[in-house]
């Protein structure tokens, strides 16, 4: 399934009379409900404008991809469900949907609709997870014409952030792959500032992405994972949250014969920051101090010798503390 540029949305509406699957499956959701869906319906998810999206956008070498047949595709998604289209076969009287864990060949009979519609939505599936569909058209008589087979995917309810850091620019998120690649085709990032409470909303195809953000504030960033099918983002409901900061800038400000002070802006929405100092013959930095101040004086040092010295801010958020980034610094006194 390849992500292109449309212009319309349609939403699933369910009819009266519901077609359960009931038979055990233990590859996939054995509560899989089908339902037809009304050829006039209309979907209101969110209205955004879409951006071109970069086919090479591969997120791991060797991962696979949601394909589909000619003449069908999926058309709609949610956290638990998958809607399908086809193309309407000539002389079928009825069409079979089945479903298949993507990566098995195992398909699991639904139900039927009658040639009257070519549409499907398929309930109660498992968030984040691919699947196959298969529309089996037939004649009255039960002989299959043609079958066709879709590539779908749900929702992922939540992502994960592989690793994330403050780089040249701004803050760069690197988010864990998926496979199927392309079974979430980007992410919608809301962030704020904790100084001008301004939300800023982007869009990104890749699952590498850089945040522009300004020194001394911290930012609360939510990250959607979305699918883009028939030109609409499908976006999830549930946002992974990241409270983050760029690196603080240290400065002089004055010393003795055996101390020296630094000093540094204050950091919006900070609660307070740790002193960490890498002492001479050590190889890693001791936390000395957490102060709501901002300012630090190291003392009784030795001469022409050199003190490691980064500070961080923290910023508590129900019961969890997160940090900004780091800059480290050396200090040291010359002289006699």
């Amino acid at each position: 399934m390849k992500a292109r540029s449309f212009k319309k949305f349609f939403v699933s509406i369910a009819l009266s009379a519901v077609l359960t699957f009931s038979t055990a499956a233990t590859a996939f959701a054995a509560t899989a409900q089908l339902m037809p869906v009304e050829q006039s319906a209309e979907l209101s998810p969110e209205q955004t404008d879409i951006p071109s999206v970069d086919d090479s956008n591969a997120q791991a070498a060797g991962v696979s991809y949601l394909t589909s047949d000619s003449g069908i595709k999926q058309i709609a998604a949610s956290e638990n469900s998958v809607t399908v289209q086809w193309n309407p076969v000539t002389n079928a009287a009825k069409y079979a949907i089945s479903i298949s864990p993507f990566s098995s060949g195992s398909y699991k009979l639904l139900g039927y609709f009658d040639n009257s519609r070519n549409k499907a939505k398929i309930n109660k599936l498992k968030a984040g997870t691919a699947y196959k569909v298969r529309i089996t058209a037939l004649t009255s008589s039960g002989t299959a014409i043609s079958s066709r087979i879709a590539g779908c995917t749900t929702l992922y309810s939540s992502v994960t952030v592989k690793t994330s850091y403050a780089s040249t620019g701004g803050y760069t998120f690197n988010m864990n792959t998926v496979n199927p690649a392309n079974s979430i085709s980007g992410y919608k990032v809301i962030y704020q500032s904790s100084a001008a409470h301004k939300l800023i909303t982007k869009y990104y195809t890749r699952p590498s992405f850089t945040l522009p953000l300004n020194k001394n504030t911290f930012y609360q960033v939510k990250i959607y994972p979305y699918l883009l099918l028939n030109n609409k983002r499908y976006v999830t409901t549930t946002p992974t949250t990241r409270y983050i900061s760029m690196g603080i800038v240290l400065k002089k400000a004055g010393n003795t014969s055996s101390t020296m002070s630094v000093k540094w802006n204050k950091v919006a929405g900070a609660n307070n920051y740790s002193v960490y100092v890498k002492y001479p013959n050590s190889s890693s930095y001791k936390k000395v101090r957490t102060t709501t101040a901002t300012s630090f004086t190291l003392t009784n040092m030795t001469k022409n010798v050199k003190y490691g010295i980064k500070v961080i801010a923290n910023k508590k958020v129900n019961g969890k503390t997160w940090t900004s980034a780091s800059n480290a610094y050396t200090m040291s006194l010359t002289g006699r």
